[in-house]
């Protein structure tokens, strides 16, 4: 398995999509979330469904590391160093400093 670099790009070009339960592990996701609702179009059965985004950058990269890494999003977890999104994230990172 690869090391991972410390070069930030999955923190700063992926659009990372939370769930409630991720909003429970840590609280202060809701700061800068946003409920994914469908422009109002879904009801959520109870708030365990409800899905959210953050922003892009993820407000949580603090020089180039993850600040809130012991309770991060699953999404975050299950993200492969040296996996297909690692290098999609870096090669799009080389793309737009062109």
């Amino acid at each position: 398995m690869m090391e991972c670099k410390q070069c930030g790009h999955c923190c700063r070009g992926l659009l990372l999509e939370i769930g409630e339960h991720d909003v429970l592990r840590e609280p202060k996701l809701l700061e800068f979330a946003t409920l994914l609702d469908g422009h109002g179009s879904i009801e959520w059965e109870d708030d365990l469904e409800k899905e959210y985004a953050l922003p892009t950058p993820c407000p949580f990269l603090k020089d180039n590391k993850c600040s809130i890494y012991p309770t991060r999003p699953n999404v975050c977890v299950g993200f492969k160093v040296g996996g297909g999104q690692c290098f999609n994230a870096r090669q799009q990172a080389e793309k737009n400093s062109q």
